[in-house]
């Protein structure tokens, strides 16, 4: 049931091209901005569209399946835990920032997914080296 209590789950679409680094332990890992919509009726009734721009970070095997099967504009569902950290900046400021480590995604885009199961089943994280 721990499992439970820290779960997010999102569908939206990349902001930018993948890239997959390598940390000094020689884990990979990808950074990228993910962009979800939201669409609701203003004081004048008229539909207006909001987006939402969430930090996504990608461990291992899951930033290397990201890296062959995503790019820039590409649909996922997400499912993933909340990070919170905080820094300071160059003007000796303290920044909070909130990350979502993600854990398992689909790719959504019929186009971008080839007819292979692989392509279109769920990827999971089964390691556990963080």
């Amino acid at each position: 049931m721990n499992t439970l209590i820290n779960v997010v789950q999102l569908i939206g679409r990349l902001g930018a091209d993948v890239e997959v680094k390598m940390t000094t332990t020689g884990t990979k890992v990808c950074n990228v901005r993910f962009a979800t919509n939201e669409y609701t009726k203003n004081s004048q009734g008229e539909w207006v569209e909001t987006t939402y721009w969430h930090n996504l970070v990608f461990w291992g095997r899951l930033a290397e399946h990201l890296d062959k099967k995503c790019k820039k504009g590409t649909r996922l569902l997400i499912q993933g835990s909340l990070l919170y950290r905080d820094y300071i900046d160059v003007n000796n400021i303290k920044r909070e920032i909130t990350d979502i480590r993600v854990q398992q995604f689909v790719v959504l885009d019929a186009n971008q997914a080839n007819t292979s199961m692989e392509a279109t089943s769920m990827v999971t994280d089964d390691e556990d080296t963080r």
